[in-house]
Order: structure tokens, then C-alpha cells, then sequence
């Protein structure tokens, strides 16, 4: 199942972003077989690291797309780029997904297409790779579109559904906000109505190069093994980074006015079955 050319070239989009940097420090880090040519893209944020080259990329622009990827002729594409909010965020998110999938058929390079539990409604948890996309706003619609291009232009590519995605050293941006703010004794509320699986930085790096240097096809889950809502993983951090968790108030996002969906708890068995790279639970990756 695993493919081991002597060499190989890697392409990550958003290479900037928390997900896509991982997804490059791991590759660097990997031992063989792994992948020997480097690169990643960057947008509004210039980016680089050292053992990877990096090029800056508009993938709403089709042509800009078309001519990176034939330039480089990478053998896989791990496809972290999106943008949740704002005027140009179904162009990036939806649109772009569009046209990395056209350019990686176009020069028959393996595509890793990352996902989001969003596209859900959250009313049928928890979803398995079977269940129908029914998105509730307008980040869901365009995930669930940019799924919909992926099968069309690339049908041989895997496709990663994941969740809310943590890391504490350096912490991610929500993480950080709560630890600031805990730190200032300053008050906060999650939600305790909307139920996620989050997952570790790491643990979903690790997977999607493993996707890439096998053949898997279609939709899987990658995602941690707990079903949590925000205001449980605020008291868990916060027991564990020994802070006042009395300071988080729960609140519900039914009263809130906006859009969301209630619970999208994966089901990861079919990942936990087909991939080595382990799928820690919440608790598990806080070292509890």
C-alpha cells in the first residue's frame, strides 16, 4: 500500500498556518521512506524553514495554481489552506480546494485534502465517512463544496474530515486566548452546547503524511478519541496548566444567535483500523 519512490517531493499549502507548519516540520523530521524535496506556500504571511523552500501562492488564482504545481511536479499535495472568515473565504476555501485538485491530476501527483467536521449540521452524531454533508453556515458550505471539487477532479485523492486542532507548546491561537486570559484572572465563557473531537497538531500531521505516502481513496476521519464540548477542554486546560478554571463561565451557543452546529463527534474507528499513526484523546495528549 505504501508507495517509496527514491525520491520524492512534497507540496504543503498553507504552509504557514498551525496545521501546515507541522505537517512540514514532520517531513523534515521524517526518517525514510519519507519525502527528500520540500516545499510549502504561504500567502499573507511570508514564510520559511529550514529544509523547506517556499513560495508564495494565491489559490483562488487558477492559472498561479496550475503553473506552481507543474513548475515543482510534486508527487503529493497535502492541501491545508483555507480561510474561515471574511469576503474572499469561500473563494479560498471552496475555490481553492477546486483548483489544487485540477492541478494535482494534471500532473498525477497524490492529493491529501483536508477537511472539517463543519460540514455537518449536528444534529446526527457521532459521523462516520458515510454520512451526507448538511452544513448549517457559510465556512461549512464551503468546506462541504471544496469536498464535492476534490471527488470530481481528483477522485483518487483521500480526503480528511478532522475537528477542532490543539497544540500547547507553542499553544494554538484559542488555547493561548484562554491561557491569557486565565492568567489575567480575566472572565471567560465557552460553550458547553457544541461538541467537538479535537485533535492533536501532531497526531493529525503525522496522519496526513501517512495518507501521502499510501494509496488510500475517499473520505476518513482523523480526529481524537473524546467528545468534548469547548467549556470541558477550558476545564481540563486549566486543571492541567494548574489556573483558576473558576473564571470560565459556561454558556450555551443556542442563545447566541448564531449558526452552528451542535455536536459533530467523529467516528475515527475506520483511521484507528487502516492507519498506524495513534489518535490520542484530549486528555491523553495534556498527559493525563
Amino acid at each position: 500500500m505504501t508507495r517509496q519512490p527514491l525520491e520524492t517531493t512534497l507540496l504543503v499549502t498553507g504552509a504557514s498556518g498551525l496545521l501546515g507548519g507541522e505537517v512540514v516540520a514532520q517531513a523534515i523530521r521524517q526518517p525514510n521512506p519519507g519525502f527528500s524535496i520540500l516545499w510549502g506556500t504561504w500567502h499573507s504571511q511570508p514564510w520559511t524553514l529550514p529544509g523547506c523552500k517556499s513560495r508564495a501562492l494565491d489559490v483562488t488564482d487558477r492559472s498561479a495554481v496550475l503553473r506552481l504545481v507543474e513548475q515543482l511536479q510534486p508527487d503529493a499535495i497535502v492541501h491545508t489552506a483555507y480561510l474561515k472568515d471574511g469576503p474572499q473565504a469561500h473563494a479560498v476555501t471552496a475555490r481553492g480546494a477546486s483548483h489544487i485538485a485540477e492541478a494535482a491530476a494534471a500532473v498525477g501527483a497524490r492529493l491529501v485534502h483536508v477537511s472539517s467536521d463543519v460540514i455537518f449540521d449536528g444534529e446526527h452524531a457521532p459521523y462516520d465517512e458515510a454520512a451526507p454533508p448538511a452544513p448549517v453556515h457559510p465556512y461549512g458550505e464551503a468546506k462541504a463544496e471544496a469536498e464535492a471539487e476534490v471527488q470530481r477532479l481528483a477522485p483518487s485523492a483521500a480526503i480528511v474530515r478532522t475537528s477542532l486542532i490543539n497544540r500547547l507548546d507553542p499553544p494554538d491561537r484559542i488555547t493561548a486566548w484562554i491561557v491569557d486570559c486565565l492568567q489575567r484572572r480575566l472572565p471567560i465563557t465557552l460553550f458547553t452546547d457544541e461538541i467537538r473531537s479535537p485533535v492533536w497538531v501532531d497526531d493529525l500531521a503525522t496522519a496526513l503524511l501517512e495518507l501521502a505516502l499510501n494509496d488510500f481513496v475517499g473520505v476518513i476521519n482523523v480526529a481524537g478519541t473524546q467528545a468534548l464540548s469547548r467549556y470541558e477542554m477550558g476545564q481540563r486546560l486549566a486543571r492541567h496548566l494548574e489556573l483558576d478554571a473558576s473564571k470560565i463561565t459556561a454558556g450555551l451557543s443556542l442563545g447566541s444567535g448564531l449558526a452552528r452546529p451542535r455536536n459533530c463527534t467523529l467516528d475515527v474507528r475506520l483511521a484507528q483500523r487502516l492507519l498506524h499513526t495513534p489518535l490520542r484523546s484530549y486528555d491523553e495528549g495534556l498527559g493525563g
